[in-house]
């Protein structure tokens, strides 16, 4: 059973980047079309869904059992590989609907596209959400397994009432829940210490080329 639940893991991450990969992919297609596009993006969206219902009946079963190994397992393990997906899909809706808003601004003061300014502004408020939408559903079976790790957390470790809700706002933040998941597993757990270093050394590197950069 530990083995059919790392699988329908893997199947879960390997359809999230998959539906990612078809939005950002397909639309440049040479036998695109608009309808296949819409139909494809609800279906990706039903067998997520199942993925994720699955992924939360799992992590209410390992809680009842009090497995503390299997649930740091399974909260790092989404955390850390749906991490680029949210923060991809959150770069998409920020593109979208910041781009969509500007434009349509720029094209307020052209006579000659003053009437489809409308249109983009409209375009941008309805599809940016969906991106929205979408990258929350990325990292909501991590933050499904954070909250039953945080129960746990509370039932065995004596957190306060202060503490849980501290940590599920940071669980909530992309970028911060990785270094809040990491401070849980190793200072209250003493698991995950390994990938704190890893953690570290991308966070030092990522710094210090955003600095070289900006030089």
């Amino acid at each position: 059973m530990k083995h059919f639940s790392w699988i329908l893991r893997i199947f879960h991450i390997f359809i999230l980047y998959t539906w990612i990969a078809f939005i950002l992919l397909f639309p440049a297609s040479p036998v695109f079309s608009l309808q296949i596009y819409v139909l494809l993006n609800i279906l990706f969206a039903l067998v997520f869904t199942g993925f994720f219902i699955s992924q939360i009946v799992e992590a209410f079963k390992i809680f009842k059992r009090g497995d503390s190994e299997q649930c740091i397992k399974a909260f790092l393990f989404f955390k850390y590989s749906s991490l680029p997906a949210v923060l991809i899909l959150l770069a998409i809706f920020l593109v979208v609907l910041l781009g969509g808003i500007g434009l349509s601004f720029v094209l307020l003061v052209l006579p000659a596209t003053l009437f489809i300014a409308p249109f983009f502004f409209a375009m941008s408020l309805v599809v940016a959400p969906l991106f929205l939408g979408i990258s929350f559903m990325a990292g909501l079976a991590g933050l499904s397994y954070a909250i039953f790790l945080i129960l746990l957390s509370r039932k065995e470790k004596g957190w306060t009432l202060g503490q849980c809700i501290l940590h599920f706002i940071f669980q909530c933040i992309p970028g911060f829940d990785i270094l809040d998941g990491l401070y849980i597993t190793v200072r209250y757990w003493k698991r995950g210490k390994i990938l704190s270093i890893i953690t570290a050394i991308c966070a030092i590197l990522g710094l210090t080329f955003i600095l070289f950069m900006r030089s």
